[in-house]
């Protein structure tokens, strides 16, 4: 379970928002869907490196100050790799906020008013009791960064086009700081002109981050907890001292980008109008980047161009299946119409595309994607007949739905298909289809050789 979980973190979907790009007058808006990784938040991926490093260390114990979603990442994903956790949590901690941590390998202990108390007791019981600290501290915070650090690569991945402006949600900082070491990092290896305008958003009633930009100071500056107002949207945002704020305000000022505070009442209002547009899943207290589009837009000060806006736990209704035939959501024959219409000029004779889809059915795997319920896209693992000379599987066809589009649906279908031939594969892919190209290479996949097809005489 661990290699299959380590397959699904990070590469998220990637999906247009044509609706919301109509709705506020710009090119091009893309919308990265953090939702989509295994527990269904951006936190997935710090929880995955927390737990890697401390393995790394041989310690079977994380500690750490949480109040939020980096200790409900690390309670589910520590459980797949045999690690205990321990939890330290305000004593003002909600119940019902902190039932979620309740598991047989995770340990919740109530102390002090703040997040911060928390993290100063759980740095003290990490030193006494020789468990791993995943608190914020210099080291930390370096994983904090790399966690984000590959959102930028993944960005650069899919859109292969310079990306002028980035919107990101944040609480201590660790997001933005992340995100602007990846996109400078493609920028000193010269696979970009330049690094995106990087916007960071937050609440308007109690970050350091936002206050200090607010201010036009350079430097982080702390904020009293009286001067902070905790509601149930804003309250994993609140930061009156931000633990990797000045890092995030340096890339702000770096790239010219924006500190954007947000109120609760913009939020529920952007939010709702939001989810009139898109088909989308999400909650209002992790759509502040969003809320940040529109407040621009209804400043006039939202600049056409290409457009990203990071989501928490932003998600699309996508569904993956191994079918039989007999299990087929239509007739076969539909089946395999359907099929030859999705593969547009990359289809094969039908007779050689049947043949691919019987092998599939009978020795390989058949897997359908639904969006919304709907058949929206097919991938054919037909069985090769080897086990070590040549892969065991070859990814025959891969076609999705052509009304659907900009869903994510080619990239999570691809990684299902990693994973039930566990990498032991190969494809074909026309040299001239750019786009499924870019998409393989994304995936992993490697050009090692030339096949090449005899078309010449057959002497008898």
């Amino acid at each position: 379970m661990s290699e299959i979980l380590k397959t699904q973190i990070g590469r998220t979907p990637l999906v247009r928002a044509l609706k919301l790009e109509k709705d506020l007058g710009v090119s091009k808006i893309f919308l990265k869907l953090e939702g989509n990784n295994p527990y269904g938040h951006r936190e997935d991926r710090l929880a995955y490196l927390i737990i890697r490093e401390a393995l790394s260390q041989q310690k079977d114990t994380i500690c750490i100050g949480t109040v939020g979603t980096v200790g409900s990442s690390l309670a589910q994903l520590s459980e797949h790799y045999d690690v205990k956790c321990v939890f330290v949590v305000p004593e003002t901690l909600k119940k019902m906020d902190w039932d979620r941590f309740n598991s047989h390998h995770v340990k919740v202990i109530k102390h002090g008013k703040t997040y911060e108390d928390s993290v100063v007791k759980s740095r003290q019981l990490a030193e006494q009791e020789n468990w791993y600290d995943a608190n914020p501290g210099l080291e930390n915070n370096m994983m904090n960064m790399y966690a984000f650090k590959y959102i930028a690569r993944e960005l650069h991945q899919y859109l292969q086009e310079e990306i002028d402006y980035i919107y990101c949600q944040t609480s201590n900082g660790s997001s933005i700081s992340g995100l602007h070491m990846g996109f400078k990092d493609l920028w000193l290896l010269e696979d970009i002109q330049s690094i995106p305008h990087i916007n960071a958003v937050s609440t308007a009633d109690g970050n350091a981050i936002i206050e200090s930009y607010k201010q036009n100071r350079k430097e982080i500056v702390s904020l009293s907890p009286k001067d902070t107002h905790q509601t149930r949207y804003n309250k994993n945002m609140i930061q009156w001292k931000c633990f990797n704020g000045q890092d995030a305000l340096n890339a702000v000022y770096n790239t010219h980008g924006e500190a954007i505070g947000i109120t609760d009442q913009e939020l529920v209002e952007f939010s709702k109008r939001f989810r009139s547009l898109e088909n989308i899943r999400f909650t209002v207290q992790n759509s502040y980047p969003i809320a940040a589009l529109y407040k621009l837009s209804k400043e006039k000060r939202l600049r056409d161009g290409i457009h990203v806006v990071i989501l928490n736990d932003a998600k699309v209704d996508l569904k993956m299946q191994i079918v039989k035939k007999q299990d087929l959501p239509v007739s076969y024959n539909e089946f395999l119409k359907l099929l030859d219409t999705w593969l547009l000029q990359f289809t094969d004779p039908f007779d050689e595309m049947t043949e691919a889809v019987e092998n599939a059915f009978e020795k390989g795997y058949v897997l359908c994607a639904y969006y919304n319920d709907v058949l929206a896209g097919i991938a054919i693992v037909s069985r090769t007949g080897f086990d070590t000379f040549f892969p065991k599987y070859h990814l025959s066809y891969i076609a999705t739905k052509k009304d659907i589009k900009g869903r994510g649906i080619a990239t999570q279908l691809m990684e299902k298909v990693i994973e039930v031939t566990n990498g032991d594969l190969t494809l074909h892919v026309e040299i001239d289809n750019k786009r499924a190209i870019k998409l393989y290479e994304k995936m992993g996949l490697e050009k090692k050789y030339y096949r090449m097809y005899y078309k010449g005489p057959v002497f008898k």
